[in-house]
């Protein structure tokens, strides 16, 4: 009987750490995906942009996630949670810029950082999601 018991208390045991979890370690690479549509290569980046709550419609949010779908050299989408807005590329001093036509979206981005105009708020603290 003392060793039926003991049998079931190793097995016990033994089905317990196999529930184990292990925590992953932060990620340090950007959040970045490559997909092909109709035969172009497109390649995503996710931003998030860090707000003045006492200046912004989006007052109670501390950060707003966006999304820049690169399409080409000179193509982009700006996505957020309302729907996407084509880009084109024009002439910037540094780093890659990107505007719509009527101008209301903007994206400006340098290494890791960028600045977003959306429906005429500029979002100057963005980051790329790691």
């Amino acid at each position: 009987m003392l060793n039926k018991s003991l049998l079931m208390t190793a097995l016990s045991v033994s089905v317990l750490a196999g529930c184990t979890v292990v925590e992953e370690s932060p990620v340090s690479e950007p959040v970045k995906t490559t997909t092909s549509v109709d035969g172009v290569k497109v390649h995503s980046v996710a931003y998030k942009c860090r707000i003045d709550q006492s200046e912004s419609e989006y007052q109670g949010k501390l950060e707003v996630p966006f999304l820049i779908e690169y399409s080409g050299q000179d193509k982009a989408t700006l996505i957020e949670r309302s729907g996407s807005y084509p880009l084109i590329r024009v002439e910037a001093a540094s780093g890659e810029k990107y505007a719509s036509v009527d101008g209301l979206q903007e994206f400006w981005g340098h290494g890791d950082s960028a600045m977003i105009t959306f429906n005429h708020e500029t979002f100057k603290d963005c980051f790329v999601v790691k």
